[in-house]
């Protein structure tokens, strides 16, 4: 019973990543990938913190060529900064920027906006259920380790 369970449960959450990416990240606004790439590292710093070009990389699952391909062209718009470990000189870290954090909000409400003129179109009883049920997703996906 527990292997069906799990099966089940790993069959919907791939199935949400199509979902996911065709409706939710859709590329409106003249989006491009890289600017995408560029969004999560941003949203990784604003959470972490400054941290080393390679943890970002690693926790992005971002090869470390285009990594240093998206940092650099973030340091040329100001939106992150290089900054040195405090415990250890040699190691170089990312941090975002003032202008960086202004940017990713302004970012982020565009795509609340736009998700919230798709979700519109669904009926009030329908968006109550979507709602308790990422509500409880939610709950889950954030006890994993």
């Amino acid at each position: 019973m527990a292997d069906e369970i799990l099966d089940q449960v790993a069959e919907y959450l791939l199935g949400l990543m199509p979902f996911y990416h065709k409706y939710i990240v859709r590329t409106g606004f003249g989006i491009t990938g890289q600017q995408t790439a560029q969004y999560r590292v941003l949203g990784v710093l604003t959470k972490a913190g400054p941290l080393p070009m390679s943890e970002v990389g690693k926790r992005l699952y971002i090869s470390k060529p285009y990594m240093t391909v998206l940092v650099d062209t973030l340091i040329e718009q100001a939106l992150v900064e290089r900054r040195s470990d405090p415990s250890d000189r040699r190691v170089v870290q990312i941090a975002i920027t003032a202008r960086g954090t202004s940017y990713l909000k302004q970012s982020v409400n565009l795509y609340k906006e736009d998700l919230k003129e798709f979700l519109s179109t669904f009926s009030e009883q329908d968006l109550a259920v979507l709602c308790q049920s990422l509500e409880n997703l939610h709950s889950v996906l954030v006890k994993m380790p």
